[in-house]
């Protein structure tokens, strides 16, 4: 029987090569699982976002309204501006990004004429209103608003009174400026019942920032 004789010089690079190819059989089965074999974790619930603004607000006409006062004298003006603040929280809805935000501010109008710059109108609104994203940018939202405790102020005891709020509608607009401002504009149908005589208007714009955290 004749007996293979391998040459010295070739039988270390035969056993390298015999160990390369065991290697890469046992590799497979010795590989971690990939990245998109594991189960992808849960997106994490979105918060609740604190939030307060201040708005600038006016009418897009006169729309004054002259009211009296209980010592006789009258003052007129108009009830939809001028200065608008209110604090509140967003509630995330949907994963596509709608919201609730519910706010309670104080709005105040300018000074009545005839009234010698001491008598203006003050109110506390509660807003409820749903917010949807367009896009990463811009947003918008609408709901109702109910405005309470409307009295005149300013001139002790001398102030007309009298207005009975009704629920109002509300449409807005947001676009983020900074990762935690935007840039907020809205519209908002809004009148007063007066005891006694015809619905005042009330009906004003705005525009301001909110900070959202």
């Amino acid at each position: 029987m004749t007996r293979l004789i391998v040459p010295t010089a070739l039988r270390r690079p035969a056993c390298a090569l015999a160990l390369a190819a065991a290697c890469a059989c046992a590799a497979p089965t010795l590989a971690s699982p990939s990245p998109a074999d594991e189960a992808a974790p849960a997106a994490a619930p979105s918060a609740i976002r604190p939030l307060a603004g201040v708005l600038i607000t006016g009418t897009a006409g006169e729309n004054n309204g002259s009211f009296t006062n209980p010592d006789g004298s009258t003052v007129t003006g108009n009830l939809g501006g001028r200065y608008e603040a209110f604090a509140g929280a967003e509630f995330p809805i949907d994963p596509n990004g709608l919201s609730l935000r519910l706010t309670a501010g104080i709005h105040v109008t300018g000074d009545m004429s005839g009234s010698g710059g001491s008598e203006h109108l003050t109110r506390f609104p509660l807003e409820a209103t749903l917010w949807y994203p367009l896009n990463d940018k811009l947003r918008i939202g609408g709901g109702a608003r109910y405005s309470m405790r409307a009295r005149f102020s300013g001139a002790g005891g001398h102030t007309s009174d009298g207005l009975n709020a009704m629920p109002s509608l509300v449409l807005g607009v947001g676009y983020q400026l900074l990762p935690h401002l935007l840039l907020d504009g809205r519209y908002v149908y809004e009148r007063f019942e007066r005891y006694g005589g015809a619905d005042v208007e009330a009906s004003h714009w705005g525009l301001g920032l909110t900070a959202i955290y």
